[in-house]
């Protein structure tokens, strides 16, 4: 992204190269958002984590880098807790052996009351790596059932789960992904767990970015639903299934915030490691998505989950003035359109396409073109997914200057791509194949609304 693509309401860093988000808590009235970065590059270099805060999701303001590499290594991805002792930032050392070989073990800082000072833990690392090349990303929770403190590391194609009293101690609990879920080339990493319910039923949702192989090519998002007894987390969908958190491109490596104070609240890096070191930048590169609430839902193809911008960013877009950056939302009423194509940025593509069929499915087609010097950007991804006829089908869309966030079917299907568009400000335009009627769609409440 140039500063012409700099997006308005997404959280970007003055310069520098961002990846994912990392050591997500709301602490002290302020949403805390650290972030894979080097200040010093645009480029995916000697990891640091950058640091942003926010009172409302909407106005970020970036603070001094919060973790530097040290001799144990970078300083790769991890979590944030609130322990009775303090705030503690788990992440990994990542370094290289002689023979060239990632070598990773999972380290701990602590945080003063305010969160701007931060001091690595002289004793580190607290846990060492048991022999394997893949071995990062600490997710720690509190598992209120067994009074400890839970930690979830990737070791490749699954996910090792350990427990802790003191944070410091670790014992090895069990391991989940053996053929479950989407499994490829990419490595399984980032993972999170979240505790939700569903009609007073309490459900365990364990969320895994996947580095290749997601559906549109390269890195993506899957998430499972099921239970976790303080020791081993086990599916409740078939081992087959593969949910997708986001059916677009460019949502990566989402994290959740420990303690929100409502409901679970994550952030993903907008980008995609096929082209992620390749995009047009000049000061920065790399983006954060739009904050986004989750629920469980039970949507026509079973429990899913619906994810919901929260309503201060929805105002925000509503309060936007750059014609490059609004929020529009739409239905597909059950007797009218059944086939719709939204082009953007005054282009014939990219386009997304909803075609509703005589059978309840709903068939969801993202084409992109390619762009200049960006591996595999071009693309064309069908998804398809269960819609009663009888209903109406809710669309909406958050355009930022060429990063585009798409809600749908009550908030069970996402797509998040990334744009370089010739002119941002470029029309958005609504297409009815069955009469052929084409029309602008409104940028601003002031403009009128438009049902489909």
């Amino acid at each position: 992204m140039t500063e012409t693509y700099r997006p308005k309401l997404h959280f970007t860093p003055a310069k520098g190269w961002m990846n994912d988000p990392n050591g997500m808590i709301r602490h002290g009235g302020l949403w805390h958002l650290f972030f894979q970065h080097d200040p010093n590059s645009i480029h995916h270099g000697p990891m640091h984590w950058g640091h942003a805060v926010s009172r409302d999701l909407v106005h970020w303001q970036e603070r001094p880098v919060a973790l530097y590499p040290d001799a144990l290594g970078t300083c790769f991805s991890g979590s944030a807790i609130a322990a009775p002792q303090g705030v503690k930032l788990f992440y990994t050392a990542h370094s290289l052996t002689p023979e060239g070989r990632d070598f990773q073990v999972q380290c701990v800082a602590h945080a003063n009351d305010t969160l701007t000072q931060f001091q690595t833990d002289t004793r580190n690392p607290v846990l060492e790596n048991p022999g394997r090349e893949v071995f990062r990303d600490p997710k720690v929770i509190w598992h209120q059932d067994t009074a400890r403190w839970i930690m979830l590391v990737t070791e490749g194609q699954s996910i090792a789960f350990y427990a802790s009293e003191d944070l410091r101690r670790w014992e090895y609990l069990s391991s989940f992904g053996a053929c479950h879920g989407q499994h490829g080339k990419g490595v399984w990493e980032c993972p999170d767990l979240l505790e939700m319910r569903y009609q007073g039923k309490a459900f365990w949702v364990l969320i895994v970015s996947i580095s290749e192989d997601a559906p549109g090519g390269g890195s993506g998002t899957q998430y499972f639903i099921g239970a976790f007894d303080g020791t081993r987390f086990t599916n409740v969908n078939p081992a087959e299934a593969v949910l997708w958190l986001d059916m677009g491109r460019d949502f990566y490596a989402p994290q959740s915030f420990f303690d929100p104070g409502g409901p679970p609240t994550v952030m993903a890096w907008a980008s995609n490691w096929s082209y992620a070191r390749q995009t047009p930048t000049k000061a920065f590169r790399g983006a954060a998505s739009l904050p986004r609430e989750l629920s469980l839902t039970r949507s026509p193809d079973g429990l899913r989950i619906a994810q919901r911008v929260p309503e201060a960013v929805r105002n925000a877009f509503a309060n936007q003035r750059d014609r490059a950056t609004f929020h529009h939302g739409f239905h597909l009423e059950a007797e009218g359109a059944r086939d719709v194509t939204v082009s953007l940025f005054g282009e014939t593509v990219p386009h997304l396409r909803l075609t509703r069929g005589t059978d309840d499915v709903v068939t969801l087609t993202s084409r992109r073109p390619d762009h200049d010097g960006l591996t595999g950007f071009g693309h064309e991804v069908i998804t398809r997914f269960t819609w009663p006829l009888s209903r109406p089908l809710d669309i909406e869309l958050f355009v930022d200057r060429g990063l585009v966030e798409m809600f749908c079917a009550g908030g069970t299907v996402s797509l998040t791509n990334l744009h370089f568009p010739a002119v941002p400000e470029g029309p958005v335009t609504l297409t009815h194949h069955a009469s052929g009627t084409r029309r602008a769609v409104p940028r601003h409440l002031s403009e009128g609304g438009h049902n489909g």
